[in-house]
Parts: C-alpha cells; structure tokens; sequence
C-alpha cells in the first residue's frame, strides 16, 4: 500500500505522457491560408465588416463588406444589404447593394443581386436575377475598392 518503488514508475509514465502532448496554453500556429469563416443563418450584423480571410455568409449583414484579397460567398440562406468590395464575389442568396469584385462577380441560379456590378468578369448562371448595371473595365474594380479600402483605413 505504501510500496514507494511502485509508485515511482507511475510517476515517470505520467510526466513522459505530459511532455509527449502538446501543452494546451501554447498558442498552436494559425494559418489563413483555406480557412473560411462562416457566419451562421441565426446571425444578424449591423455596421462594416472587415477581414483577412474567406468569408461565408449564411445569415443577415447590413452595412458595408471589405475583403480586400479574399472571397466572399452569399449562401443560399444569405439576405445581404450592404455594399462587397473583395477578390472574388459569389452570390447564391440575395444582395441588395453594389458588388466590386477584384478577380470576378458570379451570381449562381439561386442568386439574386439589385445593384451594380464592378468587376473584369461577370458570370451570370441561368436562372439567376439580376437588376442593375455591370462595368467589366478591367481597371475599374482596382480604383473602387482601393478607394473603399482608404476610406475604411
């Protein structure tokens, strides 16, 4: 009951296992590289929403979107109004508001955008709505969302 010498090599094993495993205060290394964030189809935003990585919208934002080198995608469930300045805008729900997009615009079938386009290439699938005008001028979407992106500095 008492046996120091069985108790020993139990105490070894436990303290081997805690330096084996990683502690738990260390900060692990984050990488944005792939990681999307998505907001969820119960959240509703008010204001300006800024990021540095992908972003899935699945619920309610008013205001203004800046995602400067990064994608925004409206989901299905998505009731955006506000105006998207990023890479690459794709819209599968509904947006009332002007889109930049850097690279691209895609609006799926289930999409539905009322506002203006800015982007040098728009894909517009079959089935979806669209009410508003689109410049597709290659250097037009640069100078917009820089100017966004100074005004938000």
């Amino acid at each position: 009951m008492f046996d120091k010498s069985k108790k020993e090599p139990e105490k070894a094993a436990a303290s081997a296992a805690k330096k084996s495993a990683p502690a738990a205060s260390q900060p692990a290394a984050v990488s944005n590289s792939g990681q999307t964030t998505t907001i969820g189809a119960s959240i509703t935003l008010n204001g300006e929403l800024k990021g540095n990585e992908d972003l899935l919208i699945q619920g309610q934002v008013e205001g203004n979107i800046f995602l400067k080198e990064h994608n925004l995608t409206i989901g299905e469930q998505g009731r955006i109004k506000a105006n998207a300045f990023a890479k690459t805008i794709t819209v599968r729900g509904e947006l009332t508001g002007d889109l930049n997009g850097l690279d691209k615009v895609t609006i799926t079938s289930t999409g539905r955008v009322r506002g203006n386009i800015v982007a040098p290439k728009v894909i517009l699938e079959e089935g979806a709505t669209f009410k508003g005008s689109i410049d597709m001028d290659a250097k037009a979407g640069k100078p917009a969302a820089q100017a966004a992106s100074a005004k938000s500095a």
